[in-house]
């Protein structure tokens, strides 16, 4: 039995009809599970578990301001299942996330986002061929500037995950623009593949270091 069941958030989508999304931290002695659940907001409509992410306690051992479930799931880049694209647009300049792709809706947005940002951020055109107005948005400096590598490897030890560390030090020596460029970066922000790889991708786009430790040892559920 848990010993306890947490409301992270909850989130209300609406596709032609309402839908309240909601995510939830269950502790069991060491073992962490956060399902995703979603629900009509209609009488007598039963919440639906659509994801389950397992993990252990010591995958939560760092955190930041930087990193966060909300990150994770309501994001307009369909990482997750609920496009929040007003957040996503501005969560770089809000401090909530290092970097982000994001779908500016119109032409008169795109430019208003290129306005807005001026020079304090990275913000230029990123695989348009996916996309007319897909920008890629991130902060100045680096990820040493942002993120303590020497703990982030230790969480990941602690999880039985080895990551490279040469590696490691090289994507978190680069300039956040790197990322955003297709032709230096070989990191596909959309469609990534490698262990480290995918922490430097999380650590970027501000994904918590558990939900990633998860996705490197293929313990996530997809209920339906």
């Amino acid at each position: 039995m848990s010993e306890t069941k947490e409301l992270l958030f909850e989130q209300e989508y609406n596709v032609g009809e309402k839908l309240i999304f909601s995510l939830y931290r269950e502790k069991e002695g060491e073992r962490i599970t956060v399902s995703l659940c979603y629900r009509f907001d209609q009488p007598g409509m039963e919440q639906v578990t659509c994801k389950r992410i397992f993990f252990s306690e010591k995958a939560e051992q760092y955190q930041s301001t930087y990193l966060s479930w909300y990150n994770l799931i309501c994001c307009s880049n369909n990482y997750g299942p609920i496009p929040v694209v007003d957040y996503m647009n501005h969560a770089v300049q809000n401090g909530k996330k290092l970097a982000a792709t994001i779908y500016p809706e119109s032409a008169q947005a795109y430019m208003q986002i290129l306005a807005e940002v001026g020079d304090d951020y990275y913000c230029y055109p990123y695989h348009t061929r996916e996309y007319n107005y897909l920008l890629y948005i991130s902060k100045k400096g680096t990820l040493s500037d942002y993120f303590d590598l020497e703990r982030v490897m230790q969480v990941y030890e602690a999880c039985e995950v080895s990551l490279d560390r040469a590696k490691m030090q090289d994507y978190f020596s680069r300039e956040l623009s790197w990322f955003g460029n297709e032709e230096l970066c070989p990191i596909q922000l959309h469609d990534c593949i490698g262990e480290e790889e995918l922490a430097v991708t999380g650590l970027l786009l501000g994904y918590p270091i558990e939900s990633t430790i998860a996705l490197i040892r293929k313990e996530i559920d997809m209920c339906e």
